[in-house]
């Protein structure tokens, strides 16, 4: 029986990083440059006040806290089924959910100044994550 850490050291962590850059560039950088030009320039255009106050509302910021996440993780899944498909399994999916998480603390400290993440965040993006690589479970074809 191999040891625990054995089992990490075999995991893909050049692929798994590599898809949540790639993720995190393609997603999470347009967005969060796009939300700031917006409430940076919100004063000059009516349209973009208007934009920002729909946002600002409590049930669009909400349905936008809780599916940006889950879009991050599933797309994610996406970009690894992309790089390196063979090697997705439960435990690169798990590795895979740290890495993204990783790397969007690093882009929100580099962006931002200061990392700001939820515990929501994290399992939001674990249930992205596993809901695009459901084919990958090795244990949920027994059930």
């Amino acid at each position: 029986m191999r040891k625990p850490l054995d089992r990490l050291k075999l995991l893909p962590w050049r692929s798994l990083f590599q898809a949540a850059v790639i993720a995190i560039l393609l997603l999470m950088v347009p967005i969060d440059g796009l939300l700031q030009l917006a409430v940076r320039y919100r004063d000059q255009s009516p349209i973009l006040e208007s934009l920002v106050s729909m946002l600002r509302s409590s049930l669009v910021s909400l349905v936008l806290s809780l599916g940006i996440p889950v879009l991050l993780g599933a797309f994610a899944v996406y970009v690894l089924e992309r790089v390196d498909r063979f090697s997705i399994s439960t435990g690169s999916l798990w590795a895979l959910v740290l890495c993204v998480v990783l790397v969007l603390l690093l882009e929100q400290w580099l962006l931002f100044g200061s990392p700001g993440f939820t515990m929501t965040e994290l399992v939001l993006i674990a249930v992205g994550v596993f809901w695009k690589g459901r084919p990958y479970w090795r244990s949920y074809r027994r059930w």
